[in-house]
């Protein structure tokens, strides 16, 4: 868990990035957030995939923690989709943005460690590319459980690290030099929060941290090539699990 001041800086880092994402799709000098539809399509095949496409039929009810502005729930078929975050109020005011939403999405504003939904109210819960970024990982998961069903889907992706990548973060997140970012994931330590949370897991897919580094290093930002010379590059880890 980290201390309350440091998640505020996360937020705060959080909030300005999607205020200067507002303001460039406004200038019309950015796309106008289409990865959300390609992320839920993504996930939409990977249930096919695991034997889990009933969830992917319209009839699921779906919560989506950490949202942001959209949410990968406003484009995946679902009888019935919760998006929570915790900057909603900041969303729901930006002209720009919330013209973006799938009016069909009730937006609350909430954080992962109090989830504003019923118990068993969830045939899927997303949790996409957010753990990393909430206070307390734990308390995340407890409310996880809560909301699922029994056999319920947990989908899940978070950015991970190599051993060298989790030490060297770790430091510079203890400096807030990684604002965004109060926590690090390793693949093992991804895989064994949801073991002790007695999720099943499904399916279990990384990309190369090797690909990752060498295009860091060849990145045309000094940011990024810093990230390839420090160690710090990421891969994305996404997981199907099964609430037990």
């Amino acid at each position: 868990m980290v201390t309350e001041s440091r998640w505020k800086t996360a937020q705060e880092y959080e909030r300005g990035f999607w205020q200067r994402q507002a303001e460039s799709i406004a200038a019309g000098s950015s796309e106008r957030l289409d990865w959300y539809e390609w992320r839920a399509d993504q996930l939409a095949d990977r249930l096919r995939r695991a034997g889990l496409g009933t969830l992917a039929d319209g009839t699921a009810r779906v919560v989506e923690v950490g949202c942001g502005p959209i949410g990968v729930c406003s484009y995946f078929p679902a009888a019935e989709a919760l998006a929570v975050d915790p900057l909603e109020s900041f969303y729901a005011g930006d002209r720009v943005l919330s013209e973006l939403r799938n009016p069909k999405v009730k937006y609350l504003e909430g954080v992962g460690e109090e989830i504003p939904a019923p118990d068993a109210f969830a045939d899927l819960l997303i949790i996409e590319n957010c753990i990393d970024h909430v206070r307390d990982v734990d308390a995340v998961m407890t409310e996880v459980r809560r909301v699922l069903r029994p056999g319920g889907t947990l989908y899940l992706t978070v950015n991970c690290r190599s051993t060298w990548g989790y030490v060297v973060h770790r430091a510079l997140s203890r400096f807030a030099i990684d604002a965004g970012h109060p926590h690090t994931f390793t693949v093992g330590r991804a895989r064994r929060l949801l073991d002790q949370h007695s999720f099943q897991i499904r399916t279990f897919e990384t990309g190369s941290f090797f690909d990752a580094w060498l295009t860091d290093l060849r990145g045309p930002a000094l940011r990024q090539r810093l990230k390839g010379v420090l160690g710090v590059s990421e891969a994305l880890l996404s997981l199907l699990a099964i609430r037990a």
